[in-house]
């Protein structure tokens, strides 16, 4: 019998085989006029709080650290992102 520790480790471990990070997997489950929109509202100056809460209004769970983090790392910063790919050219 696995323990609950080692089925617990082993969820992590797919979650990160995912190769996503949260506001990615956000992303991803946006049509393109929406995706655009986040795109360009996370380039803005509007707080990471009024963003989180309208991704959590539609249902879309990720936290206000991780939209900071994404927004300072891919966004601003130097990590290259699918998502934001390109963004700090526009």
């Amino acid at each position: 019998m696995e323990s609950t520790l080692a089925k617990i480790l082993a969820d992590l471990k797919k979650e990160n085989d995912q190769g996503r990070c949260a506001v990615c997997r956000a992303a991803h489950k946006m049509d393109d006029e929406t995706k655009s929109a986040f795109i360009d509202v996370m380039r803005s100056t509007v707080t990471v709080k009024a963003i989180t809460e309208a991704l959590i209004t539609e249902g879309l769970r990720v936290t206000r650290f991780q939209l900071g983090e994404a927004r300072r790392d891919c966004v601003n910063g130097p990590k290259p992102c699918e998502i934001f790919k390109g963004a700090q050219q526009r």
